[in-house]
């Protein structure tokens, strides 16, 4: 392959890395995002429980949504840490990238001086 192929490939590998690290962080922050709205439909659950009150058999079934809810949500967190391995993953993309470019760049640099 001569210089130009292989920087050629080099920009459309970039481009593509590129797009998937923007990926990841989207998705990363939209966890958290999801996080947030868990949280607070969960608050939401236990204010309308508390305003309540005066219905026993409505304040209680509210009252257990919530816990039931908070405890689905803790089970996510604990058993699928995925915003942790989306950042593990965004960092293995980019020391892979790295050494890709420093790879081609040299065996390019090494063919065309051949």
């Amino acid at each position: 392959a001569n210089v130009d192929e292989v920087e050629t490939e080099v920009v459309e590998i970039e481009a593509k890395l590129d797009k998937l690290v923007k990926l990841c962080s989207g998705m990363i922050e939209a966890g958290k995002a999801y996080i947030s709205a868990n949280k607070l439909f969960v608050n939401g659950i236990r204010d309308l429980s508390q305003q309540c009150k005066k219905d026993e058999m409505i304040s209680e079934c509210l009252e257990k949504c919530g816990e039931s809810l908070q405890e689905i949500i803790n089970y996510h967190m604990v058993s699928k840490p995925w915003t942790a391995n989306l950042v593990e993953l965004h960092n293995v993309i980019m020391t892979w990238c790295s050494q890709q470019a420093c790879f081609l760049f040299n065996s390019t640099r090494g063919s065309h001086f051949n």
